[in-house]
């Protein structure tokens, strides 16, 4: 009879998500992220003798507790509040969006609005919203099919938020976080049940697009360059070189690497601890680091997918979910590929290891999202 009763309940646990495996590899990405922190940021007292040699370190740490809070907050926070709020998220995030402008201009762009003890980003929150308000709009109601929607419903309606909320990024300018928020809109459109048609359409219309906007160069010069040195028709200049740099820190670390706080090409990198910070980890620990670091991403990432596929009931938890490990991927594909020399320079952090307030406080929140859906799975 025991064992009737065990059996019963092991089959009722069975395909619940467990996330307990999930939250230990955030935590030894973090505390590795944390560590090549310290090694590549340490240096700025050879350039700015008045700093703290752990400057960037310890306000790293306060990133990291300031996102942890936050995560907190959002998790406890019942799934259905979130996806009952999603629209007002994204009316909030397009305010924010045009509230950058208001603010004076930091090398040359509107990203950031000056809170005096904070300066957030809300083109990285953006991101999180993206993912809410789809998951929200596509699944709000129980038994809802999607495949009986028009051509408004599934594709116009969608596209056009998704388009808004891309052009107000991109015209701060943030190419990178543009294209990042537009690929992974277009991600989720299509695991949300958007027809083969649709993408076909979307796809020309981003070739006249680029066509339009090269021909004409609507971008920044700056943008233009990289574009251009990407293509092979430039082959020098500040980025360039920023990843030649890269290409060479890593190259110099080998198998093993040259151990921590070693590395030397790190002090010729003006932005070794936030978009090149994978170039200082291919220097110090070598190839083992850098496989390393991109197999916990890589296990995080299925480990997200398995649980919402697998584990989750609700259409809408598996959405969030889904739509964070897609995030994360995403980051790690284009931070990877430009110090790889794969794709041009775009000034994308590396989850949870890069240096960046806003980007911290919007991945741990993304995961805070994904406890809340993982704790409150219901049909």
């Amino acid at each position: 009879m025991e064992r009737e009763i065990d059996r019963e309940q092991q089959g009722k646990l069975k395909g619940k998500p467990n996330f307990k495996g999930i939250v230990y590899l955030l935590a030894i990405i973090i505390v590795l992220g944390l560590i090549v922190m310290y090694s590549a940021s340490y240096i700025v007292v050879y350039r700015w003798p008045g700093y703290d040699f752990s400057h960037y370190f310890n306000r790293q740490l306060v990133n990291i507790a300031i996102g942890l809070v936050c995560m907190l907050v959002v998790a406890l926070i019942p799934l259905k509040k979130h996806i009952e709020y999603a629209p007002f998220y994204m009316v909030a995030i397009i305010f924010l969006l045009m509230a950058v402008f208001v603010f004076p201009t930091k090398g040359g762009s509107r990203r950031w609005i000056d809170l005096k003890f904070y300066d957030l980003q809300p083109s990285e929150l953006a991101k999180l919203v993206i993912i809410v308000f789809f998951s929200s709009y596509f699944f709000k109601n129980k038994g809802q099919d999607n495949q009986k929607k028009g051509f408004l419903e599934m594709f116009i309606i969608p596209m056009g938020w998704l388009l808004l909320v891309t052009a107000l990024v991109a015209a701060e300018p943030d190419l990178s976080s543009s294209i990042i928020i537009f690929v992974l809109g277009m991600m989720l459109l299509f695991v949300c049940g958007m027809k083969y048609s649709h993408i076909i359409i979307v796809g020309v219309l981003i070739c006249l697009s680029l066509f339009i906007i090269i021909n004409f160069e609507l971008l920044e010069p700056y943008q233009l360059n990289r574009i251009k040195q990407f293509l092979g028709f430039i082959n020098d200049g500040e980025a360039q070189g920023q990843v030649n740099i890269g290409l060479n820190a890593i190259s110099s670390g080998g198998i093993l690497g040259e151990g921590l706080a070693q590395g030397d090409l790190k002090y010729l990198l003006p932005v070794q601890f936030t978009d090149f910070v994978f170039a200082i980890l291919g220097e110090e620990l070598g190839f083992v680091g850098m496989a390393f670091l991109l197999v916990l991403y890589y296990l995080l990432a299925r480990s997200l997918i398995h649980a919402a596929v697998k584990g989750l009931k609700n259409d809408t938890g598996k959405i969030i979910v889904i739509g964070y490990a897609y995030l994360i991927l995403l980051q790690v594909v284009i931070n990877v590929g430009v110090v790889l020399g794969l794709l041009p320079p775009t000034g994308v952090t590396l989850p949870f290891v890069s240096y960046g307030g806003s980007s911290m406080l919007a991945l741990l929140s993304g995961f805070g999202l994904v406890l809340s859906a993982l704790l409150n799975d219901k049909n």
